[in-house]
């Protein structure tokens, strides 16, 4: 899933752009997936039905253009590690 540089390789790119169409309630699914979360996992989390989950699912696999909930694990992985990843959130940082 890397290249070289330590990055996620180019591979997810065009998923990794098509992130961008997916609705906020399916950024949320997006993320749980990534996280490894099952759909009942995703349902108690988001506290909505089994069946609203896979809906869900259904609409991120169309929107991303890929074949199973795994893809759509890994590109949200690459999702992580390329964009969330880069905003540090560690508060006890110090400016002296």
């Amino acid at each position: 899933m890397h290249g070289g540089d330590g990055l996620p390789s180019a591979r997810w790119e065009a998923e990794l752009a098509r992130v961008e169409a997916l609705s906020e309630r399916e950024l949320q699914v997006f993320g749980l997936l990534g996280d490894g979360f099952s759909n009942r996992g995703i349902a108690a989390r988001l506290q909505v039905t089994e069946r609203t989950v896979k809906a869900h699912v259904a609409g991120i696999l169309t929107k991303l253009e890929v074949e199973s909930r795994l893809q759509v694990g890994l590109v949200s992985q690459a999702h992580h590690l390329m964009y969330e990843s880069t905003v540090s959130n560690d508060s006890n940082m110090i400016d002296d």
